[in-house]
């Protein structure tokens, strides 16, 4: 019963990650929360944490040191059930004789909603940003968050595996350690392999099935340059970068979840259309409230949304007008009894249409913005005849 905890944690990180198959962002996130309660106990003690440490006494004081911090109920609310985890994992091995946290009482749930849900506007500015800048790397990026809503995570840990011409994105590494297979519209798709093909050699020597998809350089002193994949942090402040080019410095990359979201919502009045876009497990965790805001319950609505208008920040103000709709209806519109992949088929075409950002509305394929502007004119890129969305763009234009 002396153990040094330190060690037990180490021992915990390892099975998340080779036995339970967690991802690294994942298992970051559990160390940085024990290694909060292993810090709290030195101080108190002056001496490291041992597995004695661990009673509901001890946890308690930590839960109320926190409250003390003013910290958030939901960081409060993490940090203990990390620590619940570990003690349950301890109580598998016979370390301890029970769960300590189960004494204690858990703080409350409460689903946030986001705070900002850019508009197409937005979302399109970005790409035109890294268009003007002639970074292939940056457009690649700011491609996928913008017509996948992946998370930052799993667009860095994207590999060359993953693209896949007919489909987009297979087996793409997402949260809690799972794949799924995303789709893309077929000009993204194209540039991605463009991307592949021309850029990405330029960057490794080697290029591989496993090689990452996506690089970040910088000098360092007495180092010259070095060159790494890119994390989840890079693709932040890559967001956050253009953001305040286009004017708008508090854009998140998970922003960008929201507003692909709310456009296929938009279109298809439909939440399993946005769960199969977004890969979201439950059925209540991407329901809008009558707030304008996301909650959590096991209840399923149909709903569609309306913009009424635009806050000072440009982000869009959004209300619930419920409509009910039947599975029949929902078999006709995506050809199919159930099933997430006959959905997430339906979504290739034709594309949501876009927020009403306060110009005219387009129509709802013109989701895909690849023009080329000439003077005085702008025309669509493509053969004449096809969808100038998904087939025969010239992709030179993103470079």
């Amino acid at each position: 019963m002396t153990h040094p905890l330190p060690e037990l944690v180490d021992q915990f990180c390892v099975f998340q990650r080779k036995q339970r198959g967690k991802t690294e962002g994942g298992v970051a996130t559990y160390r940085w929360n024990l290694e909060q309660f292993l810090e709290f106990v030195r101080k108190r003690d002056g001496r490291l944490a041992r597995v004695t440490d661990l009673t509901a006494a001890t946890i308690q004081a930590w839960m109320d040191a926190m409250a003390s911090a003013d910290l958030a109920l939901s960081t409060m609310r993490t940090r203990q059930s990390t620590l619940s985890s570990l003690c349950a994992w301890l109580v598998k091995r016979g370390v301890l004789p029970a769960n300590p946290v189960s004494q204690l009482d858990r703080p409350p749930h409460r689903p946030e909603a986001p705070t900002q849900v850019p508009g197409p506007a937005i979302m399109d500015a970005l790409i035109q940003a890294a268009k003007q800048r002639q970074r292939p790397r940056d457009l690649a990026i700011l491609l996928v968050l913008r017509y996948t809503g992946m998370r930052r995570e799993s667009v860095a840990t994207l590999r060359v595996r993953h693209l896949d011409a007919d489909w987009g994105l297979r087996n793409v590494r997402v949260k809690g350690g799972k794949t799924r297979d995303i789709p893309l519209p077929r000009a993204v798709t194209q540039f991605l392999q463009t991307y592949v093909a021309q850029h990405l050699p330029t960057l490794t020597d080697h290029i591989t099935a496993d090689t990452p998809l996506f690089w970040s350089s910088w000098g360092q002193r007495r180092q010259g340059k070095i060159r790494r994949p890119i994390t989840g942090k890079n693709v932040w402040r890559l967001c956050k970068t253009y953001g305040r080019i286009i004017g708008y410095p508090m854009l998140k990359p998970h922003d960008l979840r929201h507003g692909v979201a709310m456009e296929i919502l938009e279109h298809h009045h439909d939440l399993e259309a946005v769960r199969a876009m977004l890969g979201t497990r439950t059925r209540g965790s991407a329901r809008p409230s009558s707030s304008g805001r996301w909650s959590s319950t096991r209840r399923r609505p149909w709903v569609c949304w309306t913009r009424e208008e635009k806050n000072d920040s440009g982000f869009e103000e959004l209300w619930k007008v419920p409509q009910t709709r039947r599975i029949k209806h929902q078999q006709k519109q995506f050809g199919g009894p159930n099933g997430i992949r006959t959905r997430v088929s339906a979504l290739r075409g034709p594309c949501p249409r876009p927020l009403d950002d306060g110009a005219g509305r387009p129509p709802c394929c013109a989701r895909l913005r690849l023009r080329v502007r000439d003077a005085g004119s702008e025309k669509w890129l493509g053969e004449e005849g096809s969808n100038p969305h998904y087939q025969g763009q010239n992709l030179a234009s993103y470079h």
